[in-house]
């Protein structure tokens, strides 16, 4: 493919200097972070284990309707089960911000 350098290039950059396991290990971190909080919460459990960035949460619909009243992002399902997804640019800020709210409830 004649265009194949241009994605080669940014893999190169991913892979150099072990960037993409420390883009990663923020991400897992930010999630576990997220998860220490909420299960500190009452009526808060985790559906599943934090094995990766991703965290599956029971939220009582009070912090979740109050979650989305500030604007945070995340998939609810209709049995109350919440998703919530961290990245390589998820500031702790922006994790303990929303542990802050919930705890205001």
């Amino acid at each position: 493919m004649s265009k194949m350098r241009f994605l080669s290039a940014q893999l190169d950059a991913w892979l150099e200097d072990g960037l993409w396991l420390r883009l990663a290990a923020h991400a897992n971190a930010m999630a576990d972070r997220l998860a220490a909080g909420l299960t500190l919460l009452p009526g808060v459990e985790l559906a599943h284990p934090v094995e990766a960035n991703e965290l599956f949460v029971r939220l009582p619909a009070a912090y979740a309707e109050a979650l989305e009243g500030a604007g945070y992002g995340f998939y609810r399902w209709d049995d109350g089960t919440a998703r919530f997804v961290t990245a390589f640019d998820t500031p702790a800020a922006a994790v303990d911000g929303l542990l802050g709210i919930l705890r205001s409830l």
